[in-house]
């Protein structure tokens, strides 16, 4: 009887193993698949980075020479006008 007994707890866990083997290639395959997507979407932002012209904002010398002309400016109106 205990034959019986082991033959099917052996085929219950060689079924459980089976499907636990299905699952976690799946898991693995899906994760190949996002490996892959990530990969491809980076290689496209860099492919984007690079055809991005530079950046085109004013520096700090262009602020300080504009409140300069500015305050240069505001000091001769205020000199002609007194």
């Amino acid at each position: 009887m205990s034959y019986r007994d082991d033959s099917a707890a052996r085929n219950e866990r060689a079924t459980h193993l089976i499907d636990e083997i299905a699952t976690l290639e799946k898991q693995k395959l899906a994760a190949a698949a996002a490996d892959a997507k990530l990969e491809e979407a980076k290689r496209e932002l860099a492919a984007l980075s690079v055809s991005l012209p530079p950046d085109t904002r004013p520096g700090l010398v262009v602020h300080v020479l504009v409140f300069g002309a500015t305050a240069a400016a505001t000091c001769l109106g205020y000199t002609l006008l007194t």
